[in-house]
């Protein structure tokens, strides 16, 4: 990977900005309510300061490294950005679309424009890990005031080369890239410690400016551009996660598979030890690129102890020669391919770090603790979340995200207007269509599913028959592309459409012009069932039962728990993405077949749920007919065999996530 030339392309200011985006606050930057200024100074404690910042000359704040930004919120109606030094910039106002600042310096007037007055949102980032935002304060109207965001639940980092970092012909550089793109819609604050040409061995020049490696520049608060760069201080945020992507460069520039594998190994070490608590993700390099070397630094690290680590096996996610690499090249992603990676990549990692935890909530405490409000006026009352009518009120809960799930609730849309259910949401503002996500509503005689993106875009509309009882049960079922749509009856869909827009993100409700009330919300995602292997889930493939950490698509090994198709007191575990499909053993191999309806399908299907046979907090699955029987895997494969050994014992126990 070369270093790129560096491009500047053209920019437009926006128009008036109506739209109400609250953005998140990194939890670790809290600031209190006596300490903010919100005079907008660099050292307004209500501004969010997102990645590698040089804080050491208090009236001009630096950043380092491709992807860095602030947050704030700002009241009046109109904003300047102060500059020491000239940098390639983007903003958003409101949640808009960024707008594009090459060159920007000085004072920049981001409204020429006049907004209506208000509260407002503004997030400024760098273009790439070249640029360093020399950011000298706010100018806002007279007796306008900074405003600090509302907190967002998480917090990724990524680490990587050049495709990390956006190069080379991504339309709006790390902002493009799959690492912004995976930070967003997880609804997480992101850092993109990342540099183009750099290989992770140190001591070895590759295509960034000199021999640093990132396994040495990773620990440094500037990039390689400063070979005296002073240490980071590790104590300023704690990540939730921390994605790898490295190994590219030290194949092109000929660094040995044991060399890479020592050097990882230790990276990963370093990395835990500077983050006890964070989950770590080695990235299989898109172009296949030391992946056998990055396989094994991952299972030394996790034969030593390391719980928390998980290695992403990405195989088929890109392919280069299509329109998923730029062109003429093979080794860089094109926007279209960062957005695929993206789309695969978040939900893994908010599986695997329990980011879809099950959510319910009743309000039977009398309080909407834990929702994020997006307009309207909202109260609980009587035991129920309530809302006045509003073009477009939402409410949202904070912290979970979900890709696969059902999620049920009543709904009581009111006499006017219509109420339900948002899912797979993120970048939520005020407005009736400020977000991106799903919608599935419901009024008195019709059922409608649609996405939001800023517009509105229609999936289906069906009549559905009116009812006496102004609550309707309303349940959505997401897996994959597919997505249904239940109204009281939860056995036939009103709605089941295709549409793989959006893949992940928030739940919650809304509303347009409705006098709303919403009570009994749950959402449950499929279970995983993890192996004694670390990494090596439950699957199907070919029909044939086994164990893999090679999950595509990762509904292969998604599962629902259901009352046994023989003994509705023990289980039965069904395929989610082949709905009617059970693990069932037959001769003594496990299989997922379809329920054919037979007695013997039906008890061959069904198994009792035991405390696990070698760690009494996992779980054990005894055949349901054949007492003593349990599944296990063996040689990748399951079966339903007795257990006598600790072998034995260990293989036919799992960790259900």
């Amino acid at each position: 990977m070369t270093r790129p030339l560096f491009r500047r392309t053209g920019f437009a200011f926006p128009g008036p900005a109506l739209l109400l985006l609250l953005w998140s606050l990194l939890p670790g930057f809290l600031p209190t309510a006596s300490a903010a200024t919100g005079d907008g100074n660099p050292s307004d404690t209500n501004i969010v300061y997102v990645g590698r910042w040089d804080k050491s000359v208090a009236n001009a704040y630096k950043s380092y490294w491709s992807g860095a930004y602030f947050r704030v919120n700002f009241t009046g109606t109109s904003v300047r950005l102060r500059l020491a030094a000239a940098a390639h910039l983007h903003f958003s106002i409101d949640g808009r679309p960024d707008v594009d600042l090459p060159g920007a310096t000085g004072t920049v007037n981001l409204t020429p424009t006049p907004l209506a007055a208000g509260v407002h949102t503004l997030r400024v980032a760098v273009h790439s890990e070249f640029d360093v935002m020399q950011f000298q304060g706010l100018v806002l109207d007279a007796g306008a005031t900074t405003q600090a965001p509302a907190a967002r639940a998480h917090r990724i980092e990524f680490i990587g080369d050049s495709i990390t970092a956006g190069c080379c012909a991504l339309s709006e550089w790390a902002l493009s890239d799959y690492a912004w793109r995976v930070g967003e819609i997880l609804n997480a604050d992101h850092t993109q410690i990342a540099y183009s040409g750099i290989c992770l061995q140190n001591g070895v020049k590759c295509s960034s400016p000199n021999s640093l490696g990132m396994s040495q520049q990773y620990f440094k608060l500037q990039t390689v551009d400063y070979p005296s760069s002073p240490a980071w201080d590790f104590s300023r945020y704690q990540p939730d996660a921390v994605v790898i992507n490295l190994g590219t460069n030290d194949h092109n520039f000929g660094v040995s598979d044991a060399t890479f594998q020592a050097t990882y190994t230790t990276f990963l070490q370093d990395l835990r030890a500077r983050y006890p608590s964070a989950w770590l993700f080695a990235v299989r390099p898109f172009g296949g690129y030391k992946a056998a070397s990055t396989v094994a630094a991952v299972n030394t690290r996790i034969s030593a102890g390391d719980t928390r680590l998980a290695y992403v096996d990405t195989t088929g996610w890109v392919t280069v020669g299509t329109s998923d690499y730029s062109p003429n090249d093979n080794l860089h992603p094109s926007d279209s391919g960062h957005v695929k990676i993206a789309n695969l990549l978040a939900p893994f990692i908010a599986k695997t770090v329990r980011w879809d935890v099950p959510f319910s909530d009743d309000f039977t405490d009398g309080n909407a603790n834990g929702w994020q409000t997006y307009g309207g006026a909202w109260s609980v009352s009587s035991g129920k979340l309530t809302v006045a009518a509003n073009p477009g009120a939402k409410a949202v809960a904070y912290g979970p995200q979900f890709s696969n799930f059902t999620y049920d609730a009543d709904v009581s849309p009111g006499a006017t207007g219509n109420a339900g259910l948002v899912f797979r949401a993120s970048r939520l503002a005020i407005g009736p269509d400020a977000y991106q996500g799903y919608y599935a509503g419901i009024n008195a005689n019709t059922v409608v599913l649609g996405r939001a993106d800023g517009g509105w875009t229609v999936l289906s509309a069906v009549a559905i028959p009116t009812s006496t009882n102004p609550t309707r049960h309303l349940r959505v079922v997401a897996v994959g592309s597919s997505l249904k749509v239940y109204v009281d009856d939860m056995v036939t869909p009103r709605i089941s459409v295709t549409d793989a827009t959006f893949v992940s993100g928030a739940v919650g409700v809304r509303t347009f012009e409705a006098q709303a009330t919403f009570d009994n919300l749950s959402v449950r995602a499929p279970s995983r069932f993890e192996s004694s292997f670390q990494g090596y889930f439950i699957r199907h493939q070919d029909s044939r039962g086994k164990i893999s950490n090679f999950i595509s698509p990762a509904e292969d090994a998604e599962w629902r728990l259901v009352p046994g198709l023989a003994n509705a007191s023990a289980i039965s575990i069904e395929s989610v993405n082949y709905p009617g499909y059970y693990l069932r053993h037959r001769d003594g191999q496990i299989w997922m077949d379809a329920n054919n309806g037979t007695a013997l399908f039906q008890a061959d299907a069904t198994w009792w749920k035991r405390a696990g046979l070698a760690d009494s907090t996992r779980i054990s699955f005894e055949t349901y007919n054949f007492p003593g029987s349990y599944m296990r895997h063996r040689g990748g494969l399951l079966y339903s065999e007795p257990i006598s050994t600790s072998l034995d014992r260990s293989d036919a126990t799992f960790r259900e996530y």
